[in-house]
């Protein structure tokens, strides 16, 4: 099986693998126990290994930091409205340096990401790309 745990907090990632291992290993015992329907004590059957295929760091940018802050003015400036939403993305590393960072659509509508069924719509493409322009110009200071 492959587990993906996932948080914005390092002390909770660490707690949840813990308690993960812990349950596998409970798991494991359980199932090679002997039992009177079982009969005697065979060699261990079912055993388990954990392999780390990826690490996504833990961050979360601030609530007053100048990032969301500038994307907020350019939203209101188009007319947009969007929500702050945490997910696995390569805002991750820097976030997790203490650095802010966000990942920004680029507009248009989607469904069934990872999946054979995965779609894209451009409709509203136009929206989202000025939307990372006008924040890249804003953060550089253009206007100011």
């Amino acid at each position: 099986m492959r587990v993906d745990l996932r948080s914005t907090s390092t002390v909770e990632i660490d707690r949840l693998e813990r308690a993960l291992r812990i349950a596998l290993d409970h798991a494991v015992d359980a199932e090679n126990l002997p039992s009177v329907s079982r009969g005697p004590r065979r060699t261990q059957i079912v055993q388990c290994e954990v392999v780390e295929i990826g690490n996504r760091p833990a961050g979360e940018l601030l609530a007053d930091a100048r990032l969301l802050k500038v994307i907020r003015a350019v939203d209101a400036q188009l007319g947009n409205t969007a929500q702050v939403q945490r997910a696995s993305t390569d805002a991750n590393i820097p976030l997790s340096l203490g650095r802010e960072a966000i990942a920004i659509g680029g507009g248009g509508t989607g469904g069934g990401a990872h999946t054979l069924q995965e779609w894209f719509d451009c409709h509203g493409r136009d929206l989202g790309l000025r939307r990372i322009l006008l924040t890249m110009l804003a953060l550089a200071g253009v206007g100011e």
